[in-house]
């Protein structure tokens, strides 16, 4: 096993670092691959709704996922964070199962604010930073709303966001989600039209008014399932992963020199021929000059910055390893896993590369190099498919610089667009992304 760890510190970690340096993201947001059928499309939308219930905080620390487990007589609720889930987090998730499972036509309405209300208790430190955040830009969006000519249009937007920048004393984070909730649509539109880009003042707008209003519709959306797929209401226990530990990696100076990463991504190249090789080696040189050439070294400053990594575990590499290491069964042999967030890169291609064949999950694309396979109660059998997995991880990572580089000159002239991350959050849940 051991072994196997210090194998990727001098292939995969360089990989994944110079590939963050030179790119940042591999491609655009994916979607999830749809379900086949109505049923495991809305359980899946259970999944990511109830695991988006479940991070808590601002930031990558508390990003959940979930799986179902299926069992003879009742299902089991699987909840992973990337740093644990916490015993309080475990308790609340407990109490929103025993409403939904509980309720009926008759009490819908009264389970779903309670879950709401529950939600909005748990997740009030990153509401509350969203909820200042709002204050600034629709302070700022206001005064610029002013050089506008007048009209009832520009007027009710105006009033909507006085009251979002000077909310009144009766206006609860629960009542500033819901408010922030009804502007979907129409409103965020004209928002979104006055944005030149996603970081000015109406981008972000538009950004913090979907993160505060994100959190009423995973609500909706578990109530609803609840409701209409009989497995859900089958649901006995939370059942949450042991969270693996923390490994800090230290990469060799001689590991991080970009030109000679690439050549050795060239020997494990099949499909490029010599002209390719050549041309995504010049390519790099375009991004990272040589010293003296009158360039500061932007990748190789960024990969020094890389030299030391905290890896771990994600959450839905845990819930993935939990299935496939005890073979255990999946609802209705859907093997999905839902998330809060989007998988990252890494956590991407693990999962659509395992023999296990998970679903598609949606995607994000971010480079993160922090990112480790499960490695907690590893067996013999254990190791072989996690060498198995890390190299095919080193293998796709290569193929992707080179693609990468073979391209930079276009995606250079293009320009780069900015995506909001899981660490700043998507607007909603990963269903609805």
């Amino acid at each position: 096993m051991e072994q196997i760890f210090q194998d990727a510190k001098k292939t995969l970690y360089p990989r994944l670092a110079l590939y963050e340096a030179i790119a940042k993201y591999k491609g655009e947001h994916e979607r999830r691959r749809p379900a086949s059928d109505r049923i495991s499309e809305i359980r899946r939308d259970f999944l990511d709704s109830s695991a988006y219930l479940c991070d808590i905080e601002k930031g990558g620390a508390t990003v959940t996922a979930a799986g179902l487990q299926k069992l003879p007589y009742s299902n089991i609720l699987c909840l992973a964070a990337n740093e644990g889930i916490r015993s309080a987090v475990k308790s609340y998730a407990n109490d929103l199962r025993d409403i939904l499972v509980n309720m009926n036509s008759e009490t819908e309405v009264k389970a779903r604010e309670e879950v709401f209300q529950r939600a909005i208790y748990m997740c009030s430190p990153r509401l509350a930073f969203y909820k200042e955040e709002l204050r600034t830009y629709a302070t700022r969006c206001r005064m610029e709303l002013r050089k506008e000519l007048p009209d009832d249009s520009v007027s009710s937007l105006r009033n909507k966001l006085k009251k979002l920048s000077e909310p009144r004393v009766s206006f609860n984070l629960a009542r500033i989600v819901d408010l922030c909730y009804d502007m979907r649509g129409r409103e965020v539109d004209a928002i979104k039209k006055r944005s030149i880009n996603s970081k000015d003042n109406f981008g972000s707008l538009a950004h913090y008014i979907g993160r505060l209003g994100a959190t009423r519709s995973p609500v909706n959306t578990v109530v609803r399932a609840m409701s209409q797929v009989p497995s859900l209401r089958k649901i006995s226990d939370i059942r949450v992963m042991d969270v693996p530990e923390v490994r800090r990696v230290t990469l060799s100076a001689e590991d991080m020199v970009p030109y000679e990463i690439v050549w050795k991504i060239s020997k494990d190249s099949v499909s490029q021929n010599t002209l390719a090789i050549q041309s995504a080696l010049h390519n790099l040189i375009y991004l990272d000059p040589p010293s003296g050439v009158g360039s500061d070294n932007p990748v190789r400053i960024v990969l020094s910055a890389r030299r030391t990594i905290q890896t771990r575990v994600h959450a839905e590499l845990q819930i993935g390893d939990f299935f496939s290491h005890q073979s255990l069964d999946f609802v209705d042999g859907d093997k999905y896993i839902g998330c809060s967030k989007p998988a990252c890169y890494f956590c991407y291609i693990w999962l659509i590369s395992h023999n296990y064949r998970y679903v598609q999950p949606a995607t994000h694309s971010k480079i993160l190099p922090g990112c480790r396979g499960p490695d907690k109660h590893i067996d013999e059998s254990s190791v072989a498919i996690l060498k198995d997995m890390y190299k095919k991880i080193i293998l796709r990572v290569g193929q992707d610089i080179l693609d990468f580089l073979l391209n930079e000159r276009n995606d250079e002239a293009a320009g780069r667009r900015h995506h909001y991350m899981s660490t700043e959050g998507t607007s909603r849940a990963t269903s609805i992304i």
